[in-house]
C-alpha cells in the first residue's frame, strides 16, 4: 500500500489517527478510511505529520493522535459469523464533486468515495474481495488483498435521494436510446 496515497488524501482531511489491531499492526484512520500501514516503522502522533511532510507550524490544524481501535471494524470476524461479500457494480459516477463506486450487496448498494480506494491499487494484479462491515449504525467495505485486510472504507452517505433520482433518470434514457437502436436495424 502507497503511504504516499495515504498522505494525499489524509492533507484533505488534516486527520491522522493512528490504530493498533489485536495483532499489534499499525493502522492510519483518515476520518473516512483506515489503511493498514506496511512496511512502516512503527509511529507516533508526531513522527506520523513528520513522515507525511507536515510542517510543524500546520500541525496545530491537524487531528494527529493514537488512540485504540475501540469500534472493532478492524477486528476479525468472530468464528461464528460469516463474512458477507460485496461485489464492485464495474462503474463510476461523478456526483456532488465526488467520485463515487457502488458497491453491490445482497440487499441493495453501497456507496464508496472512489479516491479512498487508491492507496489499496497495486501494478501487480492481487486478488481484491470486498466485505460488508458495520460501525455503530454505519456500513463500510473492508477491502482485503487475498485473506489480508488492507483498508476499510466508510459508506459514502448523501443527503437525499438526488443521486438515486439522477440514476433513475439516466437509465430510463438508456433504455430509451437502446429502444431505439433497436428499431432502426
Amino acid at each position: 500500500m502507497k503511504f504516499s496515497k495515504i498522505t494525499s488524501l489524509a492533507k484533505r482531511n488534516k486527520t491522522a489517527v493512528l490504530m493498533k489491531d489485536d495483532d499489534g499492526q499499525q493502522w492510519l484512520s483518515i476520518g473516512s478510511a483506515v489503511y493498514r500501514l506496511e512496511n512502516m516503522p512503527v509511529l507516533d502522533e508526531n513522527t506520523v505529520l513528520t513522515v507525511m511532510g507536515i510542517s510543524d507550524d500546520k500541525r496545530q490544524k491537524w487531528l494527529a493522535r493514537c488512540e485504540e481501535e475501540s469500534s472493532r471494524i478492524l477486528k476479525n470476524d468472530l468464528p461464528d459469523e460469516v463474512e458477507v461479500t460485496a461485489e464492485d457494480a464495474g462503474i463510476t459516477v461523478i456526483y456532488g464533486g465526488s467520485l463515487l463506486t457502488p458497491i453491490y450487496t445482497f440487499d441493495g448498494v453501497i456507496w464508496i468515495n472512489t479516491e479512498l480506494m487508491a492507496p489499496t491499487v497495486k501494478k501487480e494484479v492481487g486478488y481484491i474481495r470486498y466485505f460488508i462491515r458495520k460501525s455503530g449504525g454505519a456500513r463500510a467495505i473492508a477491502v482485503k488483498d487475498g485473506m489480508v485486510l488492507s483498508a476499510v472504507i466508510m459508506e459514502y452517505r448523501q443527503g437525499g435521494t438526488d443521486l438515486y433520482e439522477a440514476l433513475d433518470t439516466l437509465a430510463d434514457r438508456c433504455r430509451a436510446e437502446a429502444r431505439r437502436d433497436a428499431a432502426e436495424k
